[in-house]
């Protein structure tokens, strides 16, 4: 009975954080989830219940941590140095050629924060809205279509919210990893070519079913005073892709930490990046959303909550038409259907749970790789959930510069990572975890899927689908995420 309690007042403390019943201006949900905590140790101390302290933080997984600390540090120098917006300069310089064209360079942008994944997808949303909305606005109004402009910009949104699942900087998915006993980056892949097909269903979703448009003389950048950067700020964009890169690549047999920390010093030499600028980069948020998640999964251990959520799931699974497929459903889309502003919490507080009840499936269907399809898929729901969230998810950043009304995205988004979510999965379970770096059935998946994202994005673009730019659009993303 005590398991159970926790359980439903952890699951009482998300709704009522989602339903608006306590307000987050007043009460912050990272500050509800460390009061729940104690709360919880209160009532195993009153139930007489055997636990330590330290159990409490048995939880935490310090190398996230401290490698999400490590990653905005790095994100904060080369944003200083100017690094983000040279990034959104080359963008239009290709724009503007016959290789990719616009189509191609619209698939290009919007797919740069999974390519370049970063601890928090606010990193790059915030870097890129004005280039997302300047092409938006020029191909809407080459084709009269102005809703082109909100599926262009929640395009680059969903795909950034979703980047921080993959990310090596200390994404979710290293959470997920550390915790089942996975190599690092064993997920990544799957990952990145599933949030290529939400980011997709997400343009289009917003484009033809939303019936959301822009009046042209307000979301357009044109006007914005265009400031020439000095060579430096390429320099320190070039310098952090050719370093991730060969830490991809080389896999250095050091941290990750003191991979990003020597980058940090580097691009601080080259931009003339003071301290309080470097500071500057750190967004708090994710960081305690994860210890505050990784407090509440610890007081649910040791009140047995996550037993109890194993009991309940199979049950249901058991004496429900659902089965043990159904509820693993589930259990893996909880984090849309409950969007909280950061995956991480969900994540965090759920990730001993979903792993358990994984653990039955495997068992009562004799398939072994159940459980590492569930864990993907519970992954990209969660790195995608901070989009949609109306707790101030990173959806807030498109409707805030488009001047729309808060939410009006929010079910196209929902929707977009529903149906994108298992594609992760069905690679997983066709072709397996990434071992290394070049598998060649993971390259061709990829780049046949990017293919077919390119054309779609050709077609949403009002150009003919065989248009060269779109294609190649899709090719060269199909490759960067493999090699990336």
């Amino acid at each position: 009975m005590m398991g159970m309690a926790a359980l439903f007042f952890f699951l009482f403390l998300l709704l009522a954080s989602f339903r608006q019943w306590i307000r987050q201006d007043v009460l912050p949900l990272q500050s509800i989830l460390v009061l729940g905590s104690l709360v919880l140790v209160v009532m195993a101390m009153v139930f007489n219940v055997e636990f330590r302290v330290s159990q409490i933080f048995s939880a935490a997984t310090l190398h996230p941590i401290t490698a999400t600390i490590a990653g905005f540090l790095l994100a904060g120098a080369v944003d200083a140095a100017g690094g983000f917006k040279a990034a959104a300069k080359i963008l239009t310089r290709i724009s503007q050629g016959r290789i990719l064209g616009l189509s191609g360079t619209i698939f290009l942008l919007v797919n740069v924060p999974t390519i370049f994944a970063m601890p928090c997808g606010r990193v790059w949303a915030a870097a890129l809205i004005p280039a997302t909305i300047m092409f938006g606005m020029t191909v809407a109004r080459l084709q009269n279509r102005p809703s082109l402009v909100p599926a262009i910009v929640f395009g680059l949104i969903v795909n950034a919210a979703a980047s921080c699942g993959p990310s090596p900087l200390g994404g979710i998915g290293m959470i997920v990893e550390g915790t089942a006993g996975y190599a690092l980056h064993a997920f990544s892949n799957s990952q990145q070519i599933s949030i290529m097909v939400i980011t997709i269903l997400t343009m289009f979703l917003v484009a033809f079913f939303s019936k959301i448009t822009v009046p042209m003389d307000e979301a357009g950048p044109e006007n914005r005073e265009v400031k020439t950067l000095p060579d430096s700020a390429y320099f320190a964009f070039f310098l952090y892709m050719a370093g991730l890169g060969a830490v991809f690549i080389f896999e250095p047999p050091v941290p990750i930490q003191t991979v990003l920390l020597v980058m940090t010093i580097f691009v601080m030499a080259v931009g003339n990046v003071g301290f309080k600028s470097l500071v500057a980069g750190i967004i708090i948020h994710p960081v305690t959303a994860m210890v505050a998640g990784f407090m509440m999964a610890g007081a649910l251990m040791v009140t047995g909550g996550f037993e109890a959520l194993t009991t309940l799931l199979v049950w249901l699974a058991t004496h429900t038409p659902l089965g043990f497929v159904g509820v693993g459903v589930v259990l893996i889309y909880i984090p849309v259907i409950f969007p909280m502003p950061c995956g991480r919490i969900t994540a965090a507080a759920l990730l001993p749970g979903v792993l358990m009840f994984g653990m039955e499936v495997s068992k009562s269907t004799g398939i072994d790789h159940c459980l590492p399809v569930m864990l993907v898929g519970f992954v990209v729901c969660c790195a995608a959930s901070c989009a949609p969230s109306p707790l101030g998810g990173i959806g807030g950043i498109g409707e805030g510069n488009l001047r729309l009304k808060s939410g009006i995205t929010a079910n196209a988004l929902q929707i977009s990572i529903l149906l994108g979510a298992p594609v992760a999965g069905l690679i997983v379970a066709g072709i397996g975890l990434t071992n290394r770096m070049f598998m060649l059935d993971e390259m061709a998946v990829s780049i046949g899927i990017a293919v077919i994202c390119g054309i779609l994005t050709n077609i949403l673009s009002g150009y003919k689908p065989c248009k060269p730019g779109g294609i190649l659009g899709g090719i060269l993303v199909g490759v960067l995420i493999m090699v990336l």
